[in-house]
């Protein structure tokens, strides 16, 4: 039951900050599409607003890896610098 009741606090606490990644549809993600195009990544819109979560907020569980590396992102630091096109692209400034 205290799991429970800390998840829900928890949700709660990040619905805020989810709200600020731009969401699919929206002119703000499809800026983040073409710079991630513009990178050399070209994931599904799905993918890619996870890797913005993961970037700006951090903590989605899974496996984004294996996710990623199903769509080409591969090699050593990839994924690193895919992170950092999501955080300049898909973050909100603060």
């Amino acid at each position: 039951m205290t799991s429970l009741i800390g998840a829900v606090i928890v949700a709660v606490a990040l619905a805020g900050a989810a709200s600020a990644i731009p969401e699919q549809g929206t002119p703000e993600f499809d800026t983040y599409m073409q710079a991630l195009q513009r990178n050399g990544y070209n994931l599904n819109p799905d993918t890619a607003w996870r890797v913005a979560h993961q970037a700006c907020i951090g903590g989605i569980p899974g496996y984004i890896g294996l996710e990623l590396a199903a769509q080409g992102v591969i090699g050593p630091g990839a994924q690193q610098r895919l992170m950092n096109v999501a955080m300049q692209y898909a973050c909100p400034v603060q």
